[in-house]
């Protein structure tokens, strides 16, 4: 069951998200690379942090973790693109730490709400 949710967070994460960070470069190029380097480990942080709220390994079948890391990654790939396109003034770094910023909302308020959400799962 790991092994179908990982090929599909894969597939999921590498040809149907947009690059969020694309709007800030003048080349795709230079874009791809910043989003391979910096910009995904900043995605991946994110993501694991807010998956970090909710799934226990000791608790949970990895496939679950697998999805929930696949779903907050493409949260957080939401939020930095309408971060970007909606507010492209900003520099980048402002984007970064307001990402940064809802994420630890959202994972103090999941850590409040924990028992409900170990409940529903």
């Amino acid at each position: 069951m790991y092994k179908v949710f990982n090929l599909l967070s894969v597939f999921i994460r590498q040809f149907c998200l947009s690059n969020p960070y694309a709007m800030y470069f003048e080349t795709s190029v230079y874009a791809d690379i910043f989003n391979i380097i910096i910009g995904g480990t900043i995605l991946h942080f994110l993501s694991f942090f807010l998956t970090s709220s909710i799934y226990e390994k000791e608790k949970h079948p990895s496939w679950l973790g697998c999805a929930l890391y696949c779903i907050n990654y493409i949260f957080n790939t939401a939020l930095i693109s309408f971060l970007c396109y909606n507010f492209n003034k900003l520099n980048l770094t402002y984007i970064i730490l307001i990402s940064f910023i809802v994420n630890l909302i959202i994972w103090i308020l999941i850590g409040i709400l924990k028992e409900s959400v170990y409940s529903i799962i």
